[in-house]
């Protein structure tokens, strides 16, 4: 596509074809398209973004390699059992309470994060370090064959899953606790998406070194393994799972993506059912994710609740299974829903609170998907208008966006 006046080229890469030697199979990282920027860069052909975008990852995994790899371990705040490597974290919405002495119960405030509960005295903010640290540091080992860059990976993965002196234990019973309220609560299983978005697909990638061999990989799968018979079978897996917006839509992708990592077809297809059935709960008849617009952030949590729902799709892919054109017996679908936030990209103003404004970033990874895999002929040129808007607004502000940097080197779209 092509904008004149302020030119944009924009060019929308579908890749599907691999890279035969070049490739290999991961879980929602797609190394076939991964592959096709290596070449680029090597090659001297890569685009400028893409490239700044490269020596970027390159500056931050140089930045991992001086950095103690994280662990449960450093918290300050001792778990109920008292056991440090049990994961702990404090649910984000909530406060003291201003009308009793002791602060006690906290109370919610919708899309208002407390500073204090993202702080080091608790995992969180360890558990996203050590998703980033590893995927960067994987990511820019691929790209660069740098060794270093693999080991620390490594290093990483295991002082977080298999050391015995600093491993996490395979649950998420006390995450994302309220203080006078509950020990963890079922949501607190969102904080587990850090792990199964990354997990399994940095692993074959780092089997491609030297630094991590088939031992590591079967002791890995012996943990998530754990953590998904705790994710089926806990009440806390039980009562998320029954959450009819993105927080069962989240769960779902977790044990989808787990089972399949883990060679079980049968629970992962189980996932991708319950997904495609949540749809007729989740929407109404217009598309409005109804849960979602109820949020003090509806759009973004709008976006963020069809960014699971598309990955689980990607997992049908799989599996043999067709969730980008299923549509419920009332035809509700994936594309239902992403028709309802368009009028947005086109100019339309958002009718529903979002205290921090509509970021069309949000919704980029999910037309980049629904691009691929829908049947819907629409979703390319909305996709290219979404970009054009975000680098016009680059251009204005002086501000790379980092969502299309992130999907330039991953080789998604190109600009």
């Amino acid at each position: 596509m092509v904008v004149s006046g302020k030119s944009i080229n924009i060019l929308i890469l579908f890749v599907l074809l691999g890279t035969k030697g070049f490739s290999f199979p991961t879980i929602q990282i797609d190394t076939t398209d991964l592959a096709k920027v290596k070449q680029k860069i090597h090659g001297g052909t890569a685009s400028e973004r893409t490239m700044d975008a490269y020596k970027a990852l390159l500056s931050k995994a140089d930045k991992w390699l001086a950095k103690k790899n994280p662990t449960v371990m450093d918290k300050t705040i001792t778990p109920p059992t008292g056991d440090h490597h049990d994961y702990l974290s404090i649910s984000r919405y909530w406060w003291p309470n201003p009308d009793t002495p002791d602060g006690l119960p906290w109370i919610r405030k919708d899309g208002e994060t407390n500073p204090e509960t993202q702080t080091d005295a608790v995992d969180r903010r360890r558990l996203g370090a050590m998703a980033k640290g590893v995927k960067e540091l994987t990511l820019a080992y691929y790209f660069s064959n740098d060794g270093r860059y693999a080991q620390k990976a490594a290093s990483m993965v295991r002082t977080w899953f298999l050391d015995g002196d600093t491993r996490m234990n395979p649950h998420l019973q006390f995450a994302q606790g309220v203080p006078g309220v509950t020990n963890g609560k079922s949501s607190g299983i969102l904080d587990g998406k850090s792990i199964t978005s990354v997990v399994p697909g940095v692993i074959p990638i780092l089997s491609k070194s030297p630094y991590w061999n088939k031992e590591d990989t079967v002791k890995v799968k012996e943990w998530l393994s754990e953590y998904l018979r705790w994710l089926t079978e806990s009440e806390l897996g039980h009562k998320e799972n029954d959450q009819k917006n993105n927080h069962g839509s989240w769960y779902k992708y977790q044990v989808a993506t787990l089972a399949l990592y883990l060679d079980n077809k049968a629970l992962a297809k189980k996932n991708v059912v319950l997904a495609q059935q949540s749809l007729g709960k989740q929407l109404d008849f217009e598309g409005k994710q109804i849960h979602e617009l109820a949020r003090t952030r509806s759009f973004f949590y709008s976006c963020y609740n069809l960014d699971a729902l598309t990955r689980i799709a990607m997992v049908g892919d799989k599996v043999g299974m067709d969730m980008w054109n299923y549509t419920t017996k009332d035809n509700k679908g994936l594309s239902l829903a992403v028709d309802f936030l368009a009028p947005v990209v086109h100019g339309e103003a958002w009718q529903y609170t979002d205290i921090h404004g509509v970021d069309l970033s949000n919704l980029v990874p999910v037309l980049v998907r629904m691009s691929k895999r829908s049947d819907s002929k629409g979703y390319t040129g909305l996709l290219s208008k979404t970009i054009a808007i975000l680098v016009e607004r680059e251009r204005s502000t002086g501000i790379k966006n980092k969502v299309l940097e992130a999907l330039s080197l991953s080789g998604e779209i190109a600009i």
